[in-house]
């Protein structure tokens, strides 16, 4: 059918609009075959687009073909009527593919009914963009007048593509840009706390040295059957855990390097359950191993055996009213890189923690615990990542009946790669 010039207009007019309405590519596609099926009053219209080597054609959008042709159907340049007009970058019109040898069917797309096609490649100057295709089912001649339109069309669908992907590309650039200022406020803020933590750490240091000193002196001038002992004994607790948070503070200010060893590492977990014993048996929670035999590991022990206490401590203040830790150990192939690595998990059985939560549990100095400090986990995943492994926190689904925790580290067998 020979299109009228009032059709030419229309067509331009309409996937002008385009412009106005949406820069994601694969709309403006979706909109471009149906429009230019419409107007050339053909059965299908496909666009095909060149990947990034420019030597393969894939569909990128159809009207009358398969969608789930879409992505699927790939041809080489050359390759079929399609292909030959990629190579070529000219018009090719065909009346019925049924006589002609250049044709190539693809089953994925369904074309097999059809007889005519009229491709034209798809050009932004001297950018290779792609091929648009219009096909009936039955066999066709296509005149001057709609080799014509269909190129017009062309011309202006090239223009749409490359500022969609312009469009596409300063999006993506802009949100790299903002990880980035995201990655460098968070940098700085960490620098900050860094150096907030050595001038806390050094200003208290000595002077709880000094306080532990005088009380552990009192304590022992104190008699047992005196109860001011039991004031003294609370002092030095209270000390002992404020020690305990300075360290934190210094190790995060400034990590010390690692003094790599030997290390079995199910034995630091024995031993770190043994620590807390007493209050797994008061808690009511029961702890189950499932230890696999582990090579020895090249690690800082005493630097494992922290991060497991610290673990170990948050699975007993996670079920207070008792419960079931499970601890395992096993040794698989890194997905990183050569070389075997360990892999722990603690899972209990607790209420789990919320979503809100969840994304902020290794941010320093953020806890929920009311006399909690938010260092243990952050120190942990210093501590994990100075090794060259990973840790993780999951959480089970909201509405399970216990939606409990499990946190999972790798360590590299043969110490950091």
């Amino acid at each position: 059918m020979k299109p009228h010039r009032t059709d030419t207009m229309m067509a331009l007019a309409r996937i002008g609009e385009l412009v106005t309405m949406s820069l994601d590519t694969s709309e403006i596609l979706k909109q471009v075959v149906t429009i230019t099926a419409e107007i050339m009053k053909v059965d299908v219209c496909s666009i095909y687009l060149y990947e990034d080597s420019e030597s393969m054609l894939v569909l990128a959008a159809t009207i009358g073909l398969r969608v789930g042709a879409v992505g699927k159907v790939r041809l080489a340049v050359g390759e079929g009527i399609t292909g030959r007009a990629a190579k070529q970058g000219r018009i090719v019109a065909v009346r019925d593919v049924y006589f002609d040898k250049r044709h190539k069917y693809f089953p994925d797309s369904g074309e097999e009914i059809y007889h005519s096609i009229l491709s034209v490649p798809l050009k932004f100057h001297d950018e290779n963009i792609g091929v648009i295709n219009v096909q009936t089912k039955r066999p066709r001649t296509y005149l001057k007048n709609e080799r014509q339109l269909l190129k017009t069309i062309a011309h202006q669908v090239s223009g749409l593509i490359r500022n969609a992907r312009l469009y596409e590309s300063v999006l993506a650039a802009k949100k790299e840009l903002e990880h980035t200022n995201e990655r460098l406020i968070e940098s700085e803020k960490m620098a900050a706390l860094g150096r907030l933590s050595a001038t806390l750490s050094h200003e208290l240091r000595n002077p709880l040295a000094g306080l532990k000193g005088a009380a552990q002196l009192l304590s022992r001038k104190t008699g047992d059957g005196d109860e001011r002992k039991l004031y003294v004994n609370l002092i030095i607790d209270e000390v002992e855990r404020l020690g305990k948070i300075v360290e934190d503070l210094i190790h995060f200010a400034k990590p010390k390097s690692l003094q790599y060893g030997a290390v079995d590492a199910n034995r630091i977990i024995d031993d770190a359950l043994l620590l807390h014993s007493g209050e797994f048996s008061h808690r009511k929670i029961i702890v189950r191993k499932r230890l696999s035999k582990l090579p020895t590991l090249l690690a800082d022990g005493d630097k494992l055996k922290q991060v497991f206490v610290n673990i170990i401590l948050n699975s007993l203040d996670a079920m207070p009213a008792g419960g079931e830790l499970l601890i395992s150990s096993s040794v698989t192939m890194s997905e990183e890189g050569p070389g075997d690595v360990a892999t722990f998990q603690f899972r209990d059985t607790g209420p789990g923690i919320p979503g809100e939560v969840l994304e902020h549990v290794f941010e320093p100095f953020f806890t929920t615990k009311p006399d909690g400090v938010g260092l243990g986990l952050a120190v942990c995943k210093t501590i994990i990542e100075q090794h060259g492994g990973m840790i993780r926190v999951e959480t089970g689904k909201s509405g399970e009946g216990n939606r409990g925790t499990l946190i999972s580290l790798t360590v590299p067998v043969n110490g950091k790669p």
